[in-house]
């Protein structure tokens, strides 16, 4: 997992992040909580969706380096993506957050969202695959 180039500091960053943008539609589905308790488990973080009130300005001080900023970017987009389909909500909150990041370029944004978007239809076609038996 990319996460694990994190911090132990910036982790807790991306999953507060990831808990606030799981409410962004105001429905925090099955598969967006398992994603989030998984993470939680990974890296010993506290679960707790109880994040509405975060400053998201603060939270992104944590990520000081282009890698961090990709990597975040990376795990909220797949979390968008956990209930499957990227809703508008969630696009507007990642890509707010990317342009506080100073992230703003959606070539790269294109590229982060087509990654995940393989990834899952990778992780679908194997496991087609395996349901043939």
């Amino acid at each position: 997992m990319f996460a694990d180039k994190l911090t132990q500091a910036q982790r807790q960053v991306v999953f507060d992040l990831a808990a606030n943008l799981a409410a962004a539609d105001n429905d925090i589905s099955e598969e967006e909580i398992m994603y989030l308790k998984d993470f939680s488990s990974a890296y010993g973080i506290e679960f707790d969706l109880n994040k509405a009130a975060i400053s998201i300005d603060d939270h992104l001080t944590q990520l000081d380096t282009k890698t961090s900023k990709i990597i975040t970017l990376q795990e909220l987009i797949k979390l968008s993506y956990k209930d499957g389909h990227f809703g508008k909500e969630e696009q507007d909150k990642v890509f707010l957050i990317a342009q506080k990041m100073g992230l703003n370029d959606a070539e790269l944004m294109i590229r982060i969202e087509n990654w995940v978007r393989q990834g899952f239809d990778w992780l679908y076609e194997g496991e087609q695959m395996l349901e043939m038996d």
